[in-house]
């Protein structure tokens, strides 16, 4: 029996980049039986767009971040009974064959990502291959993927991104849904985590490729995103962390960002996201 397939994408404003998205699925050699979009309250024009599509399901929601979106689409698609959910935000662009390449792939892995790169260059170094939960003296993020790492025709990954996963529902059954709370930021790092340790490999797939339109650049957060950067990175130390990782590595982190931080807005930001992240409050 054929298994179904949802695609889901979550958005916030990014009207033009969302119209390439849903492009990119209409044109898939092999189409999803349904596209859900989830939209987070957008102001930008999206909603009069979104209605104007006869083959679109439409969730709007007050804006509660990519943690939330992707919640409640994951939520949506498991509720109607798909056997898979496509998941993605609205920066991203599927290659043709990307989910024909994903669902088709010969491995029994449950989650399955494309290799995503940017118009240009080569691989997108934002998939983690190993994490780090033992060390507190080293970095979370152990071993990143990188253009080295594509030989042959896949690797495993202990993170992905939520930019192209294509996830089963027994992991759904086994685990919930995205940790919304999160907001933004590390809630799909938590995801994939908390998938792994019940079991369930996640690999990159190199012949499934999909282009991320917004160009992967190091920047400065504003305030209110460097508290959850800040807090939410402290949240994987905390759940995941042994003792000496818990211990010492928030601090270390904090006094990192904090030091280097030049205004007092995003200071106190920070220093919230540190209070919030050890004593892992959510709410």
């Amino acid at each position: 029996m054929t298994e179904t397939i949802a695609a889901m994408v979550v958005t916030y404003n990014r009207l033009e980049l969302l119209k390439e998205t849903i492009a990119g699925l209409r044109a898939q050699t092999h189409l999803p039986d349904e596209i859900i979009v989830v939209n987070n309250s957008s102001t930008d024009g999206t909603l009069a767009w979104l209605e104007q599509q006869q083959d679109l399901t439409i969730i709007t929601q007050p804006n509660c971040g990519g943690a939330g979106g992707f919640a409640t689409g994951i939520q949506h698609a498991y509720d109607k009974r798909y056997d898979w959910i496509w998941c993605m935000d609205d920066d991203v662009m599927p290659m043709p064959d990307c989910l024909k390449t994903l669902i088709h792939f010969p491995h029994s892995a449950r989650i399955r990502a494309p290799f995503r790169f940017e118009a240009g260059s080569d691989a997108l170094p934002q998939d983690t291959l190993e994490f780090n939960f033992n060390n507190p003296f080293k970095s979370l993020w152990k071993r990143m993927f990188t253009p080295a790492d594509v030989h042959g025709n896949y690797i495993d990954a202990e993170g992905l991104t939520f930019e192209g996963p294509l996830i089963h529902r027994s992991v759904i059954e086994a685990i919930g849904l995205p940790d919304a709370r999160f907001f933004i930021f590390a809630d799909d790092s938590d995801y994939f985590i908390r998938a792994l340790r019940r079991g369930y490999t996640s690999i990159i797939i190199f012949g499934a490729r999909m282009e991320r339109k917004i160009p992967y650049i190091s920047r400065k957060s504003p305030p209110w995103k460097a508290y959850y950067e800040l807090r939410n990175i402290i949240l994987l130390d905390m759940r995941y962390g042994n003792f000496a990782v818990k211990l010492v590595r928030p601090l270390y982190y904090f006094l990192k960002i904090f030091l280097r931080s030049g205004d007092s807005a995003t200071r106190k930001s920070l220093l919230k996201g540190f209070l919030h992240g050890i004593t892992q409050k959510l709410d």
